[in-house]
């Protein structure tokens, strides 16, 4: 009974593990031409716009690195005053070093550059990647535009 208790934990760790490292991958990120940021604070999400396949989400639940919704808070990292979120502490390296230019994301309205930690993030709920915008009004018009 004993190692059966002690093989399902194991089991169990394992599972945690390789979630951890799946979720942490080091897939390249592509960033376009920059533009002037205006300040959006992360709490103006509180307003959460839906339609049924697009949501606008709280920039601390999402994973800056791998650009996914993640459903709960996710580690604060600070870079020079600046707060990012990550999901693990490779994360936090990543975007303390800006490895790959993580930081930054793409507008799909205008491929614009736009940093994340000030985004309007919304996420797609089929699969929850999410997409970063430099304003409410672009993140709304990408909802409304992608409406089922």
């Amino acid at each position: 009974m004993r190692k059966s208790y002690q093989l399902a934990v194991s089991v169990l760790m394992l599972l945690l593990l390789s979630i951890a490292l799946v979720s942490c991958n080091d897939k390249k990120k592509e960033v376009d031409k920059p533009i002037s940021q205006e300040t959006v604070q992360a709490s103006n999400s509180k307003n959460i716009d839906s339609t049924e396949n697009y949501e606008i989400v709280p920039n601390e639940k999402v994973c800056m690195v791998n650009d996914r919704f993640m459903g709960v808070s996710q580690i604060a990292i600070d870079v020079k005053g600046i707060t990012y979120y990550g999901c693990c502490e490779n994360c936090v390296e990543k975007l303390q070093k800006n490895i790959d230019n993580v930081r930054f994301g793409t507008n799909p309205i205008n491929d614009t550059k736009v940093d994340k930690a000030s985004a309007i993030i919304v996420q797609d709920k089929s699969n929850g990647s999410v997409f970063y915008f430099a304003s409410q009004q672009d993140a709304q018009t990408f909802i409304n535009n992608n409406k089922a």
